[in-house]
This record gives C-alpha cells, structure tokens and sequence, in this order.
C-alpha cells in the first residue's frame, strides 16, 4: 500500500503535537486513525519514526530526518499548486507571505491592502513569525515571499528587494539625556532593557548592542515592539526597536530616542524568494507593487532580473 498525503500530514501533525490525543482533536479525527496512519506509514518504510515518551511520543532519529523531508515535499507541492492556479488565472492565484512582525505592521499591510485594491480577486495570505519561524517556512516551500532581515547562511534564498530599516534606542521621553557626553544624565548601562523574545531578529540585534558596548544591565522580556514601547513609556526600561515601529510614539512625546553609541543600526528589510525557484504571475505581480512607483523597497539586481523573466 503507497503512503498518502492523509497519512503524511497526519504525522506532521503528530510530529508537532508530540501526542496523538492532541493530533487527532487539532485533525478532528479519532485516536486510532491517527495511530493508524502512523503504523502504516512505518510499515511502509520499514523504520520506527515515533516512540512513547511518558504520555507523549517523541521522533526517532529517522522520524526527525523524514518529518524534516516531509515538510519540505509536502511545501514544494503546495507552492506548485499555487502556481499552476496562478498560471492559470493570475488575477485569481493566491500568494502566501511570511514575514516577521515589525515589517508586517510597518511594512508589508500597507502594500497588499492597496494590491488588493488593484487585484480585488487575488488572493494573500500572510503568516507572522519570528525570525527562525521565517526562514524555516522558506527553507520547507511554505512561503512564496519572505520579509525579514538578511538570511541567513545557508539559506536558499533571492533577495529581491531591500527596504530601509534603523534600529535605535527608546528611553521614557520624560528622562530623555543631556547629550553632553560621558556626562549624559542617564546611562543605557544602568537601565533595564527590555528585550524581544529568543528567535527575534531585534532581540539578536540588542544583544550583539549589548556586546559590542560591553555591559550586562537588568533585563526584562517582552512579546512584541508595542510590549517594549508601552513599557518604556511606563518608566520600566530602555528598548532597542525599529525607528518606523516607534515612530507615533516619539512624534507624540510618549517615548524619545535616546543617543547611545552603535545606533541607530541600520537591519535593511529583505524581500526574498526561495533560490532559484520561479514565482507565479500573481506573486511577481505583488512583488512589482513592492518595488515599482509607490513602491517601499528598491530592487536588487536578482529583483530586476527576476521581474524581467
């Protein structure tokens, strides 16, 4: 009996759930069809991909490698479906974008509102992450487009496109600093920062800062740029973030920038596809609207190149 697309997803869904019980109520389907799929497939494949862990099951090593190769095939033939919709009918494809917060908010809702307004039957969908989740979702084919930070190495990746990004540093507005030198009424070594979460693009942006100025002050973990902006107007810390992220706060007086050496950072946003890999006509259409009059980034020479195929 061959494998199926039922049963491979189904261990996926095993795979992240690291139970079946959970699997079979995320699946609305029963125990034992769940524990059935994942039978047959190691039937089929001659190996144990699951062991119980307590109440739970965790991966073997080959449960690991295939689950990881499943990802990947099962992400490739969903982007092929994608494509070959939007050959089809290209004001009709769909496009899914996976990009991280700060360029989702700031970034990327202004850009597919006004495509949508100009393609209203096009579809996209855009999935927020961080930066691990990001490239992960590229690496697996299950993202046509990706915003984020540079890739990182090893990545199969285009770049596109780059837009501008700054990162700088946030203290309450109320105790902004005497920019007078080693004199500054406060000093980003005595404050607490308040950091994004591990995985976070800013939160390794804070913490090579924090290297590269060589102190280890009080820190406080918070879940998003707003966290991190709401609590340094409350008076709980400094934060690094984006300048277009805090951008209403520092025009209103809620927050203010405050000088402090190595910033502001410049974290150019990347606009990326998987390397090599063409896109259909509706994402190269939403790329266009990306780079073209109106347009927040500027293309690259793979941008150009890819827009001209």
């Amino acid at each position: 009996m061959a494998m199926t697309l039922s049963q491979l997803r189904t261990f996926l869904t095993v795979a992240d759930a690291g139970s079946v019980r959970v699997a079979a109520e995320s699946l609305f389907v029963s125990q034992p069809a769940v524990s059935g799929a994942i039978a047959i497939l190691e039937r089929e494949l001659g190996v144990a991909l699951v062991v119980r862990q307590g109440r739970g099951l965790r991966l073997t090593a080959a449960g690991t490698a295939f689950a990881d190769d499943v990802r990947t095939s099962l992400g490739l033939l969903d982007y092929g479906c994608r494509r070959a919709r939007s050959i089809e009918d290209p004001a009709r494809g769909m496009v899914r974008l996976v990009a991280v917060a700060t360029a989702t908010e700031r970034l990327l809702l202004p850009i597919v509102a006004r495509f949508r307004e100009q393609n209203p039957e096009a579809g996209v969908t855009i999935q927020v992450g961080n930066r691990t989740t990001v490239w992960e979702s590229l690496r697996h084919h299950k993202a046509d487009l990706v915003v984020a930070g540079r890739p990182p190495v090893g990545v199969p990746a285009d770049t596109l496109a780059r837009g501008e990004n700054r990162l700088v540093l946030i203290g309450p507005a109320s105790a902004t600093p005497r920019t007078n030198g080693k004199d500054a009424a406060h000093d980003p070594a005595r404050e607490t920062w308040l950091l994004r979460e591990p995985g976070s693009g800013t939160r390794a942006a804070a913490d090579a800062l924090l290297a590269e100025l060589d102190i280890d002050p009080p820190t406080m973990i918070l879940g998003s740029n707003a966290a991190i902006e709401r609590g340094v107007e409350l008076g709980l810390g400094v934060g690094l973030i984006s300048r277009d992220a805090a951008g209403e706060g520092i025009s209103q007086g809620a927050v203010a920038v405050w000088p402090c050496r190595g910033t502001p950072m410049s974290r150019p946003w990347h606009l990326v596809c998987y390397a090599g890999e063409p896109l259909g006509p509706t994402a190269l259409a939403l790329v266009k609207s990306m780079v073209g009059p109106g347009g927040s980034l500027t293309a690259t020479a793979e941008g150009r190149r890819v827009l001209r195929s």
